[in-house]
């Protein structure tokens, strides 16, 4: 087991959050957590991040473990740097007055010396090839799905070997769309454990191992995604079935 939650309860504020959520993703996998705006999709995936308040949630009880490994007195930096766990968050958050290079380049700050960083900025590359053609214009020049083509290759290039996506389709074109989760298949198939958090619930469970559907702070359903597809709530809720 890659990553563990268990009985995690998290408050904004006075604001319960997480209802003490439990679920877990194995090396390997792609998990998506599915469900309706104000669930606690985000929440989760910050709390995992160690992003600290005010902007980020705070954990009241239960625990997120790591191969084994408490999370919750690691600081974020660590959670990239050391134990190379990245969030692409939502909304992208690049730096729109630096080239794609640049953005890109910054994730690199903790990595160590002596990395071949040239080939993995081959990689993404490979991956993106639009970004390539980009590489040297300022990155609010760039379309949305170029963008998020970003802000996804910016948390790649931390190292990472558990990638967060925190609504990688929103604002895409369907076929930007497409293309996005094509490249995000080739990531897993290569090795890249993910666990997502995705509007388009078809989408997720059409992409995803297992799913996780969470309705204001509790997980009311999960289960493999091709037993989940078939399912009469989730038909009737988020697949307009």
């Amino acid at each position: 087991m890659m990553l563990s939650v268990e009985n995690l309860k998290v408050k904004y504020g006075n604001i319960q959050a997480l209802h003490g959520i439990s679920f877990h993703v194995d090396q390997g996998e792609v998990v998506t957590l599915i469900g309706a705006n104000g669930a606690g999709k985000s929440t989760t995936l910050m709390s995992i991040a160690r992003l600290t308040p005010p902007e980020a949630p705070r954990v009241t009880e239960g625990d997120i473990s790591f191969q084994g490994q408490s999370l919750l007195k690691t600081q974020a930096h660590d959670v990239v740097a050391n134990l190379k766990i990245a969030l692409c968050p939502e909304g992208r958050h690049i730096f729109g007055n630096l080239t794609v290079m640049e953005n890109l380049q910054l994730a690199t700050y903790s990595r160590k010396p002596g990395e071949n960083l040239e080939q993995e900025y081959q990689q993404i590359f490979n991956l993106f090839p639009r970004l390539h053609e980009r590489r040297h214009q300022r990155s609010e020049s760039l379309s949305g799905g170029e963008q998020q083509m970003l802000a996804v290759s910016r948390a790649l290039m931390t190292g990472c070997k558990f990638l967060m996506l925190d609504e990688p389709s929103m604002g895409l074109a369907p076929l930007l769309m497409y293309d996005m989760f094509r490249a995000l298949k080739r990531l897993n198939q290569n090795g890249m454990t993910i666990l997502l958090v995705e509007q388009n619930a078809r989408l997720a469970l059409q992409f995803a191992h297992r799913a996780y559907v969470l309705d204001t702070g509790e997980i009311r359903i999960s289960g493999p995604c091709s037993e989940l597809m078939d399912h009469p709530e989730i038909k009737k809720a988020y697949l307009g079935g």
